[in-house]
């Protein structure tokens, strides 16, 4: 009976080994596969939904889910973009294998996000049933193998056994085996990954591994490893060795890398025991949402089960090391000598060889006065006084806290800041926001209107309400006083406003008083005509229609009709009656188009009126007519009068002939002299 179990499981064993070795050789055969590529088109727009063109990056991921989710897989590829920003692709196409099959497998929809030069993402598309045919792969395979690889091997003849079991001299271990070979073992070491040791041979390899899922640990020459890899032996890495951060840092919190840890064993005669001693390099963040944000290289350490903390030693991004507290460094020093310019110090004692004192005097001593020749020294108030300072770089200031002035200049009877130069003055701010400006000026003290403003380029204030000051003034001899350029589709090239709801808001004059104001009721007035320019002679010239002027506002209405039987009754355009006052009186001007008696109005009312033919007609003639009435709330403005317009800018023009003194400003608190990073704050109330 036992004979009888043995042969039926040698025969068993044989049979399936044999099924095995077949599938192997069956897999390795080459086969038709179906292309792992899916065809897609879309379109390259920008954010302002115009299309992109010429070669363009484009990267395309997958997701399993319309909206969030981390991606499944992703490519980018360089696109050639037509003139209508279309396109199509090959998804997979930078890829050797091409888009994974277990992409599709699970039967869960699939979700395609893609972004143009790395903008933000379009919307997600749901993938259809293109891509899931590449399933059809895996359907014609079992495991990844084709039937035939689990067809039994046929028996071999006594002659065939004979015959394999003496190979020839010349063939070695790495010889294909034939189809129909037995793999034979001698058994294994339990949880060891197999080794093929010959074309038939199965043994044991010196990897391990223990668990599985993310319990798995692999081991090297190690049968119980103690860590997801553990190695017994040297590890030769022929490329990058990256420990990538624990996370990504955020504003809260930046994340140190992963470490790597040194450890040696002491040991300690009074616990009569080993210690571990624990060295450990990892890298750190440094200034953690800042505009300066870094990194440094630490070393840390820890004894036995102690925790492991920061030495002190580390090295900064610009490779300078910094030493743990209490670093000395050996060897003597024979002499110390100091040197100084001479123009600023006299250097009395250097050098000293045993003992001595040295000494450093100034040929001019600091102060906060304008003194020539002397090092600047701020007084009690941090101010200092100075005359012209000039250079390449003649002044430059830096704010290091949001609100603060880089250089500020304050003058009581003249001009505070001037520049001259390729660049007189410039300013740059990096941050946006309320109160932000490159540029700050503000004359005599500051505005209510000016508070609570955005960012600037440049910004000019005045609090100041007295004729003929300005918070900015541009002056010219013979070029432009000002230039404003925009190449914006949206935004305007130049913006007035008025807080007041009457103030006129925009005057443009000339030296013989030649002027247009828009005024507080948004009406032009000019002292010229108001013409249309339009080309003629195919654009060789271009004349002046003038618009037809009135002593009252009224606006016109045309339109046509038909006399039927003589009569014909006329609605006035609604939206029409709700620009004019059609209650009272309106003008009406028929023009008969044919033969008649001649037209009138009658029965006009505030939404119709109705034409008829003279003497009592009935013809059915057609009619053109005009319709005139006055603009709502301007019914009884006739001649309105604008002679007193532009006093202001009279005024402003006898000022300065006359070179009158500007006015005391509003508040008479004194401004306090320059003082660098002064928070826009504290200006407010100057």
């Amino acid at each position: 009976m036992i004979s009888v179990r043995k042969l039926l499981i040698t025969s068993l064993v044989g049979l399936l080994l044999g099924g095995f070795l077949n599938a192997q050789q069956s897999a390795s055969l080459p086969s038709t596969a179906v292309p792992r590529l899916v065809n897609f088109s879309g379109k390259a727009i920008d954010a302002k939904g115009k299309p992109i063109t010429g070669a363009t990056g484009i990267t395309f991921v997958i997701y399993a889910d319309q909206f969030e989710g981390a991606p499944l897989w992703m490519e980018t590829q360089n696109v050639q973009v037509d003139a209508k920003g279309s396109y199509t692709v090959q998804l997979g196409a930078t890829k050797p294998e091409g888009l994974p099959l277990d992409l599709f497998t699970s039967g869960a929809a699939r979700w395609l996000g893609v972004t143009v030069n790395v903008s933000e993402e379009q919307p997600r598309i749901l993938l259809l049933s293109v891509p899931y045919a590449l399933k059809a792969a895996d359907a014609e395979t079992v495991g990844g193998l084709p039937p035939s690889a689990f067809v039994l091997a046929a028996p071999q003849s006594v002659n065939s056994a004979a015959t394999s079991a003496s190979p020839s001299a010349g063939a070695s271990a790495s010889t294909t085996p034939p189809a129909s070979s037995d793999v034979t073992t001698s058994g294994g070491t339990v949880s060891a990954l197999p080794l093929w040791t010959t074309g038939i041979d199965i043994e044991s390899s010196i990897v391990s591994q223990t668990g599985s899922g993310t319990t798995a640990r692999i081991g090297v020459n190690n049968a119980k490893p103690v860590s997801t890899l553990d190695v017994i032996g040297g590890v030769t890495v022929r490329g990058n060795l990256a420990l990538p951060g624990i996370g990504v840092a955020t504003a809260a919190a930046g994340r140190t890398s992963r470490p790597t840890t040194f450890t040696a064993s002491s040991f300690n005669s009074a616990t009569g025991a080993a210690v571990p001693q624990n060295f450990r390099w990892q890298a750190e963040p440094v200034g953690n949402d800042t505009a300066t944000a870094s990194g440094s290289l630490n070393l840390l350490y820890g004894a036995g089960t102690n925790p492991i903390a920061e030495t002190g030693l580390h090295i900064d991004s610009n490779g300078q090391i910094n030493f743990a507290p209490g670093q000395s460094f050996p060897g003597t020093v024979a002499s110390v000598g100091l040197s100084a310019p001479s123009s600023d110090f006299t250097v009395a004692g250097s050098p000293v060889t045993s003992a001595g004192t040295l000494a450093l005097n100034w040929l001019v001593a600091p102060t906060s006065l304008n003194s020539p020749s002397a090092i600047v020294k701020r007084d009690n108030n941090g101010n200092f006084n100075a005359g012209f300072i000039t250079g390449v770089l003649g002044v430059q200031g830096e704010a290091s806290c949001a609100g603060c002035v880089a250089v500020q200049g304050i003058s009581l009877s003249g001009i505070a800041i001037i520049g001259r130069g390729t660049t007189g003055v410039e300013g740059y701010a990096s941050v946006t926001g309320s109160g932000a400006a490159g540029v700050y000026g503000d004359l005599g003290s500051v505005s209510h209107t000016g508070s609570g403003h955005g960012s600037a380029g440049v910004w000019g204030d005045t609090g100041l309400t007295s004729i003929g000051e300005a918070a900015v003034l541009g002056t010219s001899d013979d070029s432009l006083s000002g230039d404003f350029e925009n190449n914006s589709a949206e935004q305007y090239t130049l913006y007035a406003f008025n807080n007041n709801k009457t103030g006129a808001i925009f005057l443009a004059q000339n030296g013989s008083k030649a002027y247009c104001l828009i005024n507080g009721e948004g009406d032009l007035d000019c002292s010229g005509t108001k013409n249309a320019v339009v080309p003629i002679d195919a654009g060789k010239r271009k004349v002046a229609l003038s618009a037809i002027e009135s002593p009252q506002n009224w606006f016109e209405d045309f339109g046509s009709a038909k006399l039927v039987n003589g009569v014909a009754v006329i609605t006035l355009d609604p939206d029409f009656i709700q620009t004019v006052n059609t209650g009272i009186d309106y003008k009406v001007f028929p023009v008969p188009n044919d033969e008649c008696r001649g037209l009138y109005v009658t029965h006009k009312t505030a939404i119709s009126f109705e034409v008829r033919e003279l003497g009592g007609g009935g013809s059915n003639v057609s009619f053109d007519y005009r319709i005139t009435a006055l603009r709502q709330h301007y019914e009884t403005v006739r001649f309105a009068d604008h002679t007193h317009e532009t006093d202001l800018a009279r005024r402003m023009i006898e000022r300065k002939k006359t070179g009158a003194s500007p006015a005391a400003p509003r508040s008479a608190k004194v401004m306090p002299q320059p003082v660098a990073a002064v928070p826009l704050a504290q200006l407010a109330g100057k």
